[in-house]
Formats: structure tokens, C-alpha cells, sequence
């Protein structure tokens, strides 16, 4: 009978074992579960992908800045158009003056003077011409004067600039039927690139004859 009862109980113990296998093993499934995810979030590859973003920050602060001295270089650059423009008819008074005539010639000075309240230049050659009571151009304008070439006057306000020139004195040898003299009134003056006409009194008789280029102007110049 003892021997029996041993029999019985080893199945027994057998299946209480491979129960008891079984609950370690879902245990250990069940604790491996967080331990991966734990590892997950503190992975250094985690860490790697945080850095990247912390970099493309930076760069982009950096292309801001360089975006911004850009845009200051620009507005330094349009900062030039505060520079000195060309002087205008309407803000200039020119006189004719250090008139000296000589052989037959009258040499003068078409003097320029800024009556404006900001600084202006003057670059090139004045467009002269006689002009009559009426208006109407006598003769040829002056012809330009190249011995000297162009420069850029600044002028500020009240300042002065001049161009020479000369003319003829009267018939200046030519019999009336070559000049036929009339008389003027004006010269008529175009500040240089400008299109505004400024009157200067001038009262003489002087060949109309298309023939005749005894009007002469050179470029303007500080007054020296």
C-alpha cells in the first residue's frame, strides 16, 4: 500500500512544477515589459535626436543675423540718395559777371548761385543761347568749350560756382549783311542737366547769322 501512495504522489508533484515554471515565466515577461521601455526613453540615440533640434535653433538664429546686416547693408545703400542731387533751376540765381572785352571778344562768367536751403552739384556744361524781347533764340548756341573737361561742384546753400565764356562784341568784324545784328535782350541758360531756362539780362546787339559760332561756354567750375 506504501508503495502505491508514492506512485500517486510523483505525478502530482510533477504538475505542480510545471505550474510553479510557467508563473516564473509570465513574471519574467511581465517585468521585461518596462525595463524596455525604460531603456527606450533614455536611450543615447534619444538624446542624439534632441541635440539636431537644439542645433537647427541655432542655425536659424544665425540666418536671422545674417538676414538683418543684410537688410542693414540695404538701408545703407539706399542711404546714398541723401547724397547731394543735382541742382535745380528753380533753386539757382545765375549773373553774368568779370566782363572783359578784348580783340573783338567778351569774355565773362556765368556765375551760379545755390538760392536753395540744401547742398546741390553741378556737373558739365551750361546750354547758353541769346535770346530776344520775345523769347526767340538769336543765332547759334554756344558752342562748348572742351579745353578743359567736366568736373562735379558741390555747391551749399549761398555757394557759387562758375563757367567762362565769350562772345562776340557786337558785329566782331563781320560786315552787317554776314551778321545781321539784332538785339538782345537775355541769355537764356540751362543749368547743366537741367531743362529749366534761367534769364540772364543782356543787352547788346549780336549777329544772327547761322553762319557765325562766336558764342562760346566752358564747363562749370568752383570759383577760383
Amino acid at each position: 500500500m506504501h508503495v502505491v501512495s508514492v506512485r500517486r504522489t510523483i505525478p502530482v508533484l510533477v504538475l505542480a512544477f510545471a505550474a510553479l515554471t510557467a508563473c516564473d515565466k509570465d513574471t519574467e515577461g511581465a517585468s521585461g515589459a518596462p525595463s524596455t521601455a525604460s531603456s527606450t526613453a533614455l536611450s543615447p540615440s534619444s538624446a542624439s535626436s534632441a541635440g539636431p533640434a537644439a542645433s537647427d535653433g541655432d542655425v536659424s538664429s544665425a540666418s536671422r543675423g545674417r538676414a538683418g546686416a543684410q537688410n542693414a547693408g540695404s538701408n545703407s545703400d539706399s542711404g546714398r540718395g541723401s547724397d547731394p542731387q543735382r541742382c535745380a533751376s528753380a533753386h539757382l540765381r545765375v549773373s553774368a559777371e568779370n566782363t572783359d572785352t578784348a580783340a573783338g571778344t567778351t569774355h565773362f562768367q556765368l556765375v551760379f548761385q545755390n538760392t536753395g536751403d540744401t547742398t546741390c552739384t553741378l556737373t558739365g556744361f551750361p546750354g547758353v543761347s541769346f535770346r530776344g524781347r520775345d523769347g526767340a533764340q538769336i543765332g547759334n548756341a554756344a558752342d562748348r568749350d572742351t579745353d578743359t573737361g567736366p568736373t562735379t561742384v558741390t555747391l551749399v546753400p549761398n555757394g557759387h560756382a562758375a563757367a567762362d565764356a565769350e562772345a562776340p562784341d557786337g558785329r566782331s568784324g563781320y560786315s552787317d549783311a554776314q551778321c545781321r545784328p539784332k538785339s538782345v535782350s537775355f541769355l537764356g541758360v540751362f543749368p547743366p542737366g537741367s531743362r529749366g531756362q534761367i534769364d540772364v539780362p543782356w543787352k547788346t546787339a549780336e549777329c544772327s547769322s547761322s553762319a557765325i559760332h562766336g558764342l562760346k561756354v566752358g564747363p562749370v567750375h568752383p570759383i577760383r
